[in-house]
């Protein structure tokens, strides 16, 4: 969830507090989510399991100083049994501006309809090589589709809210299990994995941040700028954001996501970047998580969150939302919206 943030014009952008700009996924006002999906208000959680594996998600709603009751505009997936015991699929969904929620929420509701059991029941079959590139391009196919059909969608404006979308399938039968992974923003996706008797951190996406090279290569080709919001005084604030050429829009601290369709207009897009994993028997966990988490945790205090946990997924949970909370309200006046999906691997 981004707290509303979405775009504004040159005058209003300066005059939102420089603390509650900095750490946003949007430049602009965080009061101005329009209501709707009654399902996204307050915390949503979710535990499963099958013979490969068990999972706990949270969802917790930020926090805005002015005692509003905060709309979480996060939403995720936590599937077990995809059409088969040997498919999972999980995923975490950031919307961010005015219906943010309201995009997060379809992407959640239509992402698991793209992705047809039928195919992934038999990539899941398949020798890797060829189950990554069938997973692949159904994860790439579903990511786009439903961009596309957000931008013919009557009933949310996506011109300044959109999502971010790391999504994660875990497949494969006994002794070829794998986790393929599709992302389009800055949510994250790890692997904790024990090497030497310590937990190490193997990340499964790459947080598509405005400044990397390839990402500003596209949105520069593309007509667009990529620079920081500049305060009253000339100074940077917060992250690199995607602006257009000539106006203080939209001021998009990601460079892939789905909706957002005037940052579509240079360069950024919902194409994700695919990610393969071969599971072994070292690897102990999987987390899923929103910026909400990663933005003042680093992999490895998540790891060792999750950890402590001695194999609780809701606990784990609890903990790595609860921690994240309070960094937020250390660091800032608002609270983005937290949500983590932690998955334990128990047969390989």
């Amino acid at each position: 969830g981004a707290l509303g943030k979405g775009g504004r014009k040159k005058s209003e952008a300066t005059a939102v507090s420089t603390t509650q700009s900095r750490k946003l996924s949007m430049a602009g006002d965080t009061h101005a989510i329009q209501p709707g999906d009654p399902n996204t208000t307050g915390t949503a959680t979710d535990k499963g399991n099958n013979e490969w594996l068990r999972y706990a998600s949270l969802s917790n709603a930020g926090y805005e100083p002015d005692g509003n009751k905060k709309t979480n505009q996060d939403s995720f997936i936590s599937i077990a049994d995809h059409g088969d015991t040997t498919v999972s699929v999980f995923g975490v969904f950031d919307g961010h501006g005015a219906s943010g929620h309201l995009v997060s929420g379809y992407v959640k509701r239509e992402i698991p309809k793209l992705m047809d059991k039928e195919q992934l029941k038999a990539a899941s079959a398949q020798d890797a090589s060829d189950a990554v590139a069938a997973v692949g391009k159904l994860w790439t196919n579903a990511f786009e589709r439903v961009n596309t059909a957000l931008e013919d969608h009557k009933q949310i404006d996506t011109s300044l809210s959109g999502t971010t979308a790391v999504a994660c399938a875990v497949i494969g039968q006994a002794g070829k299990r794998h986790v393929i992974c599709a992302n389009a923003g800055d949510s994250r996706a790890i692997i904790a994995y024990q090497e030497g008797g310590k937990y190490k951190a193997k990340e499964l996406s790459e947080d598509h941040k405005p400044d990397l090279e390839p990402e500003m290569d596209r949105i520069t080709k593309a007509g667009g700028r990529v620079e920081p919001l500049i305060d009253e005084n000339g100074e940077p604030i917060g992250p690199h954001r995607v602006w257009l050429a000539n106006m203080m829009l939209p001021g998009l601290a990601m460079a892939r996501s789905i909706g957002d369709d005037i940052a579509a207009t240079v360069g950024v897009y919902a194409t994700p970047e695919i990610k393969h994993y071969n599971i072994t028997e070292r690897d102990k966990f999987m987390v899923i998580a929103s910026d909400g988490v990663w933005e003042f945790l680093s992999n490895e205090e998540v790891i060792e969150i999750v950890v402590s946990c001695n194999g609780d997924a809701e606990m784990a949970c609890k903990e790595v939302c609860g921690r994240a909370y309070r960094e937020w309200k250390a660091e800032e006046e608002v609270v983005d919206d937290i949500t983590a999906v932690v998955t334990y691997f128990q047969k390989y």
